[in-house]
């Protein structure tokens, strides 16, 4: 299959599996929250971190922007602010091939993981809807993608190197990595909240978990937008799935799925999602 993938393509997979040492940082930390773009980032790291400070009696991030949850959950370059809580970050990080091996992981102490993805499909959509202003293309130009990686933050190739790489993970340390599904996180976020809890060892409260559900909904959410954060991060997308995914579009998502992925984290890549 090599051989048909896209010459630059083939190129951004060899420089991330070879060259991205960041995963050597997770080793600080007692949990790492790893995710797909546009797959409820904000959303399931407020939620923790609600949680998380009133389980410590400490004061709640005021919004839900990365800058205001990174305290509780914030970045591998990240010092601590309150040391008494777990040490837990985020990344949207594609790890080294370092991270495919046992003695490497054993030897850099990697922490549990949260792999927190959503379908391709959604995302996608999700993603175009959010940047159209930036990027300024129409859906099938941005269906398409870029190979090297250049063009967009996120697309179906930035998409199959993320699947591909956390798969091959997943696959060799099933137990190292919870993987969350956003669309469960719909349908019970209290279950997901429980189960990264006891993965993380977080013994979160249960009334601090009534409360971070509290909060989560999008109508709380909206009373905490930071001023100063990146827009439109509440989105409501205004075209179905199934329109957007119709006819030539969903031809070329197909198509491109078929070459490109290597895993499928738990979803029937070719479906649209219930």
């Amino acid at each position: 299959m090599s051989q048909t993938l896209p010459a630059a393509y083939r190129a951004r997979v060899s420089n991330d599996n070879w060259h991205n040492y960041s995963v050597l940082r997770h080793g600080a930390f007692d949990g790492m929250l790893v995710t797909s773009k546009n797959s409820g980032t904000h959303w399931l790291k407020y939620m923790l971190a609600i949680a998380i400070a009133d389980t410590h009696g400490i004061e709640r991030p005021k919004y839900f922007s990365e800058n205001a949850v990174r305290p509780y959950i914030g970045w591998p370059k990240d010092k601590p602010v309150f040391p008494q809580i777990p040490r837990l970050a985020f990344s949207h990080t594609i790890p080294h091939r370092l991270a495919d091996w046992g003695w490497a992981r054993r030897l850099a102490s990697l922490p549990p993981y949260v792999l927190a993805v959503r379908h391709p499909m959604a995302i996608l959509a999700s993603h175009h809807a959010k940047w159209e202003y930036d990027i300024q293309v129409d859906w099938m130009t941005y269906l398409e993608g870029d190979p090297a990686g250049k063009q967009y933050r996120c697309d179906i190739y930035w998409l199959a190197r993320f699947w591909n790489r956390w798969g091959d993970v997943r696959h060799d340390a099933p137990g190292l990595i919870l993987n969350v599904h956003y669309e469960d996180t719909l349908k019970d976020a209290r279950a997901v909240l429980e189960a990264v809890a006891e993965h993380w060892s977080l013994d979160l409260a249960p009334d601090a978990i009534d409360a971070a559900l509290a909060a989560g909904t999008k109508s709380e959410m909206a009373n905490h937008t930071d001023p100063e954060a990146e827009p439109n991060v509440l989105q409501n997308r205004k075209t179905s799935l199934e329109e957007l995914f119709t006819g030539p579009a969903m031809d070329l998502y197909r198509k491109q799925v078929r070459t490109l992925f290597r895993h499928d984290l738990g979803y029937d890549l070719l479906t649209p999602p219930a």
